[in-house]
C-alpha cells in the first residue's frame, strides 16, 4: 500500500511540475507580448506627435510667410473679416 501511494504522489508531482512549467511559459509569453505591444504603441504615439509638431511648424511658417508678404490693406481686410466672424 505504501509503495502504491509513493508512486501515486511521485506521478502527481511530475504532472504538477509539467503543468506548472507550461502555465509559467504561457504567462511569460503573454507578458512579453503585452510588453512589446506597449512599447510599439508608445513608439507609434511618439511618431504621431512628432509628425503633428512638424505639420504645425510648417503651417506656422507658411502663415508667417504669407503675412509678411501681404500688403497693409490686405492685412486690415483680413483682420476685419476675422473680427466679424
Amino acid at each position: 500500500m505504501r509503495a502504491v501511494l509513493t508512486m501515486l504522489f511521485a506521478g502527481l508531482g511530475r504532472r504538477f511540475a509539467y503543468w506548472g512549467a507550461l502555465i509559467a511559459a504561457v504567462c511569460i509569453a503573454v507578458w512579453i507580448l503585452l510588453r512589446q505591444g506597449k512599447h510599439a504603441a508608445e513608439a507609434d504615439l511618439a511618431i504621431r506627435r512628432a509628425d503633428a509638431r512638424v505639420r504645425a511648424l510648417q503651417t506656422s511658417k507658411e502663415i508667417r510667410h504669407d503675412l509678411q508678404n501681404s500688403d497693409r490693406a490686405d492685412l486690415e481686410r483680413r483682420a476685419n473679416r476675422w473680427m466679424r466672424d
